[in-house]
C-alpha cells in the first residue's frame, strides 16, 4: 500500500495576487469614506455624554494607515477635514469652529490650511507610523501605541495651526496635555487601540485570508460581475436623485409649514436648513454605499457557496468546467510579448490503475489527496490546479515563474511522488508542459499539453517535456 504522511484539505490557490490586494483596497478604501463621511455628519463620531465628551470620527483615518498604507490613510484625512470644513461654514456653530471654515473666518487659506491641511498632514503621519510598525518584530504592540495615541496627536496638529493662524483665539499646543488625560481623553484613546488592534487582528488571521480567497475566485470567474457594474451604476444614479428629490422637498416643505404658523424664515436661516439637509444627504449616500458593499459580498459568497458544490469532491480541487471557465478569464489577463507569460501543465499518475485493482479505491484516493496536495504547495500560488478526471490533473502558471524555477519545482513534486511507494515500486507522474508564449484558448492549450503529456509517457513515463524544445526530462 503506498506510504505517505497525511495532508488535509487545503485551500484554493487560484488567484492572482497582486490585482486581489489592488481590488480589495479599493472596496476597503471606499467602505472607510463611507464610514468616515457617515461618522462626520452623525453623532457616531461625536458623542457627548455629560461630562464626557468624546470625538470617533478620526479613527478611519487611523484605519485606513493600519489596514492599507500612508497614501490612503492622507486621502481620508483630506476627506475628515473637508467634512469638518463643511460644517464649520454653517451659520449656526460657535465662534471657535467658524475658524475651520473659509467662508466664515475671514481668512480663507488660513481656514483651509487648520481643517484639511492638518487632517490631511495627520493621516499621513499616522500612515507612515504604521508603516514603520509593520517592520518591527512586536507589530502588534506598536500598533496598539500608535493607535493610542492617535488622539493626541490629531489635537496637537490642530492646536498648533489654530495657534499659529488664529493666535487670538486663545489655543495652542499645550492644550493637548489636558485634553488627553481628561477623562474623554483617555476613554477615545482606549476605545480608538482596540478597534485598530481589533481590525489589524481580523485582516490577519486566516479566516480573513481565506474569505478574500473565496471572493475572488468568484470574481474570476466572471460570473457576477457585469451584473453588478450595471446595478451598481443604476443604484447610484437613482440613489443621487432621490437623495436629492428629498433633501430640497423637505426644505421647501419645512419652509411652507413655517409659513402656515406665521413664522417667515431669513435667508440665513433658509440657507442652514439647506446645509443641515445636505449634510444628512451625505450621511444617508453614505450609509448606501456601505449597503451596497455588503451586498455586493454578500452575493459573492452565495455564489461560491453555490459554486463549492460543483468542485471535485474528493480533492478539493477545481473541477473540468470551472477550471476552464477561470482559465479562460485568466489567460485574458496574460500578455505575452516576446517571451513566456505562463506555463499550461497537463499530468498524468503512472500506473495508476494497479493501485486500486491491488489495494481498492481507498488507497486510490489516498494517493490522490497527496498529489493534489503536492501541486498545490508547489504549484498554488503561482497558479490554478484542477481535476480533469480519474488521475488527471492540470495546473494553469499564470504568475511571472521562470522555466528554471519550473523546472525545479517539477523535480520537487516527482521527487515528493517518488516517496509514495509499494512492494518496491514507487509512484511516478507523467508531464506536459506547454508554454503560453502568444495569446491562446482555453481548448487549445489544453490540447497541445494533452499531447506532450502522452510524449512524456511514450518516453518511459516518470518525466515531463516541455513543449518548446519537445525534449524529455526525468
Amino acid at each position: 500500500m503506498p506510504q505517505s504522511s497525511g495532508g488535509g484539505k487545503a485551500d484554493m490557490e487560484f488567484l492572482i495576487q497582486r490585482s486581489r490586494a489592488k481590488r480589495t483596497q479599493w472596496y476597503l478604501l471606499g467602505t472607510l469614506v463611507a464610514v468616515e463621511l457617515l461618522m462626520s455628519f452623525s453623532f457616531l463620531g461625536y458623542l457627548h455624554i455629560a461630562p464626557i465628551s468624546i470625538t470617533f470620527a478620526y479613527i478611519p483615518v487611523l484605519l485606513a494607515g493600519v489596514l492599507m498604507g500612508p497614501v490612503e490613510s492622507t486621502l481620508l484625512g483630506a476627506v475628515f477635514g473637508t467634512a469638518s470644513m463643511w460644517k464649520a461654514s454653517a451659520g449656526y456653530v460657535l465662534p471657535a469652529d467658524q475658524l475651520f471654515s473659509p467662508f466664515a473666518s475671514g481668512r480663507p487659506l488660513e481656514s483651509f490650511l487648520l481643517s484639511v491641511g492638518t487632517r490631511t498632514l495627520f493621516g499621513l503621519l499616522v500612515g507612515l507610523l504604521y508603516l514603520a510598525a509593520r517592520r518591527t518584530r512586536h507589530e502588534g504592540i506598536w500598533i496598539g501605541v500608535i493607535s493610542f495615541l492617535g488622539r493626541p496627536l490629531h489635537a496637537f496638529l490642530v492646536y498648533s495651526a489654530m495657534g499659529y493662524f488664529f493666535p487670538e483665539a486663545g489655543y495652542g499646543p499645550l492644550d493637548v496635555a489636558s485634553d488627553f488625560l481628561n477623562p474623554s481623553g483617555l476613554a477615545t484613546g482606549l476605545v480608538t487601540m482596540g478597534a485598530c488592534l481589533l481590525c489589524w487582528r481580523v485582516q490577519s488571521s486566516d479566516a480573513w485570508q481565506k474569505y478574500q480567497r473565496r471572493m475572488e475566485m468568484v470574481r474570476s470567474m466572471h460570473l457576477t460581475e457585469n451584473y453588478h457594474h450595471r446595478s451598481l451604476v443604476l443604484m447610484i444614479l437613482v440613489t443621487l436623485c432621490s437623495s436629492g428629490a428629498v433633501a430640497v422637498y423637505f426644505v421647501h416643505r419645512i419652509d411652507y409649514v413655517l409659513d402656515l404658523e406665521g413664522i417667515q424664515l431669513t435667508d440665513n436661516i433658509y440657507s442652514d436648513l439647506l446645509h443641515l439637509q445636505i449634510q444628512f444627504l451625505i450621511g444617508i449616500i453614505s450609509l448606501m454605499s456601505l449597503v451596497i458593499v455588503f451586498l455586493i459580498f454578500n452575493r459573492r459568497y452565495a455564489t461560491y457557496i453555490s459554486y463549492e458544490a460543483k468542485m471535485d469532491a474528493l480533492t478539493g480541487t477545481l473541477s473540468r468546467k470551472i477550471f476552464f471557465q477561470m482559465c479562460g478569464r485568466l489567460l485574458e489577463e496574460l500578455y505575452p510579448q516576446g517571451g513566456t507569460a505562463g506555463y499550461f501543465l497537463m499530468l498524468d499518475l503512472d500506473w495508476f490503475k494497479e493501485v486500486n485493482d491491488r489495494y481498492g479505491h481507498p488507497a486510490g484516493d489516498q494517493v490522490l489527496r497527496e498529489m493534489t496536495r503536492h501541486l498545490r504547495e508547489l504549484f498554488g500560488s503561482n497558479g490554478l490546479v484542477g481535476r480533469m478526471g480519474g488521475d488527471e490533473f492540470a495546473v494553469l502558471i499564470y504568475m511571472p515563474v521562470t522555466r528554471e524555477e519550473l523546472e525545479a519545482d517539477l523535480r520537487r513534486f516527482q521527487e515528493r511522488m517518488h516517496r509514495m511507494a509499494w512492494e518496491g515500486r514507487h509512484m511516478s507522474c507523467s508531464i506536459g508542459v506547454q508554454p503560453i508564449t502568444e495569446p491562446m484558448k482555453i481548448e487549445e492549450l489544453y490540447r497541445k499539453a494533452d499531447r506532450l503529456l502522452y510524449a512524456a509517457k511514450e518516453q518511459g513515463r516518470g518525466r515531463y517535456v516541455f513543449g518548446d524544445t519537445e525534449k524529455a526530462r526525468n
